[in-house]
């Protein structure tokens, strides 16, 4: 994980918050989302341009320039919800990795209102969120426990201890766009902390890049992909985590089995009807997993 990321706020976090803002005023279904809250935290001027056609067409021209990634957030996004919609009742904790500018706590605050919620992120981006909500007066469910770490410094373990986060519990655990800013050995320590606090039939979801269709893109040189890439290295959240072999290995090691995995096809045919994304969104790839023991 990059030390950027210490010191200011996730350009990622930022790009897919204003991301779901702007698909919730789209007017064609395949790409309007549900979240509303993301509409009012970000920028007020961008949420004018986002509410109106012309104005939210020159406005994804302008920022949403990597064919296929705007229609892989609103996926992701609305994949990601109808599992919180269907599960949240019945788990006892929730833990988002990576949050940024998560709104599901109090988007599925009903269904969420029998467990506790935990959002773990870096202390700037996690103020961040909080000072857009309070500005914006939204309030946080009471259920709701923010943990800041620095990512590098701090002991994972003793923050979630420190917070009350439990073990032997029945969990949903979220890493949703943070898997590739990782390396391996942060994927291990992660997956392996996920393992030791979780009961039997935890919820484990993330998604995460593909290592043979990133080699493709790769030989294939495409330049918007290429500045997409630099664009992100400047950031300082350069993609870094890529999956070799097979997902049902990977998740045996940290004692999970595979529920569901969808590629780009599954849900550009799902949410939008078309055969696939534009090639930058076909490397992710969507994963629901149960703990096995």
């Amino acid at each position: 994980m990059s030390k950027r990321i210490e010191s200011k706020v996730s350009i990622t976090a930022l790009g897919t918050c204003l991301m779901r803002a702007t698909s919730y005023y789209e007017k064609d279904p395949c790409y309007k989302s549900e979240d509303f809250i993301a509409s009012m935290i970000i920028p007020s001027y961008l949420n004018a341009m986002a509410k109106y056609n012309i104005s939210r067409s020159v406005l994804k021209k302008a920022l949403f320039k990597v064919p296929g990634i705007y229609e892989y957030i609103i996926s992701r996004t609305r994949f990601i919800d109808e599992i919180f919609n269907s599960l949240a009742e019945n788990v006892d904790q929730v833990l988002i990795f990576g949050a940024g500018f998560d709104s599901r706590a109090m988007r599925f605050r009903n269904q969420l209102k029998n467990a506790r919620v935990f959002e773990l992120d870096a202390q700037v981006t996690q103020q961040a969120k909080i000072n857009r909500f309070v500005k914006r007066k939204i309030d946080f469910p009471m259920n709701l426990k923010f943990i800041s770490i620095d990512f590098t410094k701090d002991s994972l373990v003793e923050k979630l201890d420190k917070a009350g986060f439990g073990k032997n519990s029945r969990c949903l655990f979220l890493l949703e766009g943070l898997t590739y800013y990782l390396d391996q050995e942060s994927i291990d320590n992660t997956l392996n902390l996920i393992s030791d606090y979780s009961s039997k039939d935890s919820v484990l979801v993330f998604d995460y890049a593909s290592a043979s269709i990133v080699r493709q893109e790769e030989i294939n040189g495409d330049t918007k992909i290429k500045k997409h890439y630099q664009t992100l290295a400047k950031a300082g959240e350069r993609p870094g985590f890529m999956l070799e072999g097979e997902i049902q290995d990977f998740l045996a090691k940290y004692k999970f089995g595979l529920i569901e995995e969808v590629d780009s096809a599954q849900l550009a045919e799902k949410y939008f009807c078309k055969e696939d994304f534009e090639p930058v969104a076909q490397k992710f790839r969507i994963v629901k997993a149960k703990k096995k023991v």
